[in-house]
């Protein structure tokens, strides 16, 4: 942004002066390596998204030394579910883990109570295949295995997931465990596999599922690291023709047209 002259002095008084001096402001919401400031963040505040936080964060907590503040992705993923919810079809997230944005959108729309819809937790619940990785890839996969999924979680998931009784865990792996599984048509999608080959291949086959208006989140996409995720989904958008909205959260979004 470009900043009139004013006549004033550009010292510490002035308008350059207050700019200068409001540069130096903390953020206000500071993690998840997105800091920001001067921006409107109430929606952190929200009653109904605090404290569907609050009881996400108590329930990971057996699990994780220290649940990551991932609020801003889990406030996208909340909205996308919300905007999935004026469409008809079911609900489908692959790479679930301990199903921390999936928690958050069944707290923050009463998912449980929509008995026509039906969500579906993919995941092997026990780490990352790395079969057809690629070399970069491969050597990301393993160090995250290593570091964060050596467990097996399905159980403690299932208990996340205990009080919604519309939502289904699918345990294995990607794409191959989509396999024999009817979602229906689907309103929302999220994909989080760290795997580029995995995400696309699972891509192809639910693409035709997805209605029109259909909300895809792609949690790893604008992520450093996560190149060849980036350009491969760059690529399958290009052949839907369509493109992906980068998010500074690091995800992505596409919509089905």
């Amino acid at each position: 942004m470009t900043i009139p002259s004013t006549g004033q002095k550009t010292g510490s008084g002035g308008l350059l002066g207050l700019f200068r001096r409001r540069r130096s402001f903390r953020p206000l919401y500071a993690s998840d390596g997105l800091g920001v400031k001067h921006k409107n963040i109430s929606f952190l505040s929200d009653p109904v998204f605090e404290k569907a936080w609050a009881a996400v964060v108590k329930a990971n907590e057996p699990h994780w030394p220290e649940v990551p503040d991932i609020r801003w992705r889990a406030h996208v993923c909340v909205w996308a579910a919300k905007s999935a919810l004026q469409l008809q079809g079911n609900f489908v997230e692959l790479g679930v883990h301990t199903g921390i944005f999936s928690s958050m959108i069944c707290r923050c729309t009463d998912f449980a109570k929509h008995a026509d819809r039906r969500f579906f937790l993919f995941d092997t619940f026990a780490g990352i295949p790395g079969k057809g990785a690629s070399e970069a890839e491969s050597a990301e996969i393993a160090r995250r295995n290593a570091v964060m999924y050596h467990r097996d979680v399905y159980a403690f998931t299932k208990a996340v997931f205990a009080d919604v009784p519309n939502a289904e865990l699918v345990k294995g792996i990607l794409p191959q465990s989509l396999e024999g599984i009817e979602t229906g048509p689907i309103a929302y999608l999220s994909i989080d596999l760290n795997h580029a080959g995995a995400e696309i291949s699972s891509a192809e086959i639910l693409w035709p599922r997805l209605v029109p208006g259909a909300v895809i989140v792609l949690d790893d996409y604008a992520f450093a690291g996560h190149e060849e995720q980036y350009r491969a989904w760059n690529a399958f958008a290009a052949r839907q023709g369509l493109s992906i909205l980068t998010l500074p959260t690091g995800q992505g979004m596409l919509i089905k047209r």
